[in-house]
């Protein structure tokens, strides 16, 4: 009830305003942890996925099919990233050639290489730690186009 003559918010409007002002910032922080932890869990996929990549890098080299073998049997591989600070166990999770064959699984060749088309896609699996500190699992792929040559592999 206003008295004539004043001007102004009564008690009751200002503390409503408040409450609502309140309740806004709370949305706000809530919406913003929420985002934080996404990104989190995002950059520790990124950076599983990136330590794949490594593990793939001289890999990727080995164009003729027995000397792709060879490196194959090479996995499980651990691989560090970020300067030592991270690091990761990558397996080979499963290979396929261009026949839709599965020619290796579970960190084993599976099918002599002499069989093989091109191109072979091989996947990889890498567990990383998510923000909620549960571990999942990153299964980025990999294409190698098969070459004929006789010179040795490459190292």
């Amino acid at each position: 009830m206003r008295i004539p003559g004043q001007h102004g918010f009564t008690l009751v409007e200002v503390m409503i305003s408040l409450l609502v002002f309140w309740l806004g910032l709370l949305g706000v922080a809530l919406y913003t942890a929420s985002g934080l932890k996404t990104s989190s869990s995002n950059q520790a996929r990124a950076t599983s996925v990136y330590a794949a990549s490594l593990a793939m890098e001289p890999i990727l080299y080995q164009t003729r099919a027995d000397c792709l073998a060879a490196a194959l049997g090479t996995f499980p591989r651990t691989v560090t990233s970020d300067n030592g600070k991270d690091s990761y166990t990558v397996s080979l999770d499963h290979a396929n050639d261009g026949s839709g064959m599965q020619i290796a699984k579970t960190n084993a060749v599976t099918v002599l290489s002499g069989t093989w088309v091109s191109p072979v896609t091989i996947t990889l699996g890498v567990p990383y730690t998510g923000s909620d500190n549960k571990v999942y699992t990153a299964y980025p792929s990999y294409t190698v186009v098969l070459e004929n040559y006789t010179a040795a592999c490459n190292a």
